[in-house]
């Protein structure tokens, strides 16, 4: 069973599934009903667009739409996906809405591309889905409840759901800055506070310890001096780049006072030629130039723990 967008989708086939459909069904809306397959082409291409936020209209945000396979092949649903919430959507339809066609309701799918939206729905750093479900829809509420739903609210038509995402932070690899101390502390302050977006490394570090580079879509607990979590983390963009290929906007996204990338190669190579880091590598005569690979790892804040547990990030615009 996979997701897969609608764009890389066989045409034919997805234009089939979605003439399943009416304009809207409990709530379901599509906008393709009635198109013929030369509008259905231009239609799946400016889904693709709005997937990368071009060309929205006002009050859109960025959005997915994916098709349900199912393991014999068979297109069976639709499901679509919003990257954030603006103030309509997070008192509305929320960031998830979907449909099976009719000769496979009753089989599960539901569950099953629901749960697989909100894998997709984690790799973007949403905490916590909003869905909404019409009250004469038993089946559906049954299908986000099995998914792990709560009821929010509700109004005259519909509930207001809620399905949260996020891992345990017990269960997270640590996010550590520095050694504990006063270094640290004010690397995580740089972070809570959102001036810290991103860390660097040489590449002969994940090289020495057998170590994987790190993947967009991974989780880490941010832990202070006292090895507390205070945070979840998520890593939204990994470059691997030469020394010399560094430039300002690096330096001003990791946040620790370099403004210029000469400024940055400055403080980064007096602390990698320091005889404390080259005593820990098999080798700490390695080379140090304009060719020593950097990784930079981008990530955000979209959890905060402890004191601040209610103000986790849910993928509103306002996001921590």
């Amino acid at each position: 069973m996979r997701l897969t967008e609608v764009w890389r989708a066989d045409p034919e086939r997805t234009f089939e599934l979605f003439s399943e459909f009416p304009a809207d069904e409990n709530g379901f809306e599509n906008q393709a009903a009635g198109m013929d397959r030369e509008r259905f082409a231009v239609y799946v291409h400016e889904l693709e667009e709005q997937s990368r936020g071009i060309g929205l209209q006002p009050g859109w945000v960025p959005s997915s739409k994916y098709v349900l396979i199912n393991d014999e092949g068979a297109y069976v649903g639709i499901f679509n996906l919003r990257h954030r919430l603006n103030n309509n959507l997070r008192v509305g339809a929320g960031h998830i809405g979907y449909g099976i066609a009719p000769q496979y309701r009753g089989r599960g799918y539901a569950t099953v591309g629901l749960r697989l939206t909100l894998d997709k729905a984690r790799e973007l750093g949403i905490d916590k889905a909003y869905l909404s479900v019409h009250k004469d829809n038993r089946a559906s509420l049954a299908v986000q409840q099995h998914c792990g739903a709560r009821i929010d609210h509700e109004d005259g038509l519909e509930y207001y759901t809620r399905i949260s995402t996020a891992p345990e932070p017990g269960n997270l690899p640590k996010a550590e800055f520095m050694f504990p101390g006063p270094e640290r502390d004010r690397l995580v302050g740089l972070i809570l506070a959102g001036t810290k977006t991103a860390t660097a490394a040489l590449m002969i570090e994940y090289e020495e310890d057998d170590e994987p580079l790190p993947q967009v879509g991974e989780r880490s607990a941010l832990v202070d001096s006292s090895e507390r979590p205070v945070a979840i983390l998520v890593t939204t963009a990994v470059d691997v780049i030469p020394l010399g290929k560094i430039t300002d906007r690096h330096a001003i996204d990791e946040g620790e006072g370099d403004t210029t990338a000469a400024a940055w190669r400055h403080t980064h190579e007096s602390f990698w030629n320091a005889p404390e880091y080259r005593n820990e590598f098999a080798d700490p005569d390695f080379p140090l130039n304009d060719d020593s690979l950097v990784v930079f790892e981008h990530f955000k804040v979209v959890r905060l723990l402890d004191s601040m547990a209610n103000k986790t990030a849910d993928g509103y615009e306002q996001q921590v």
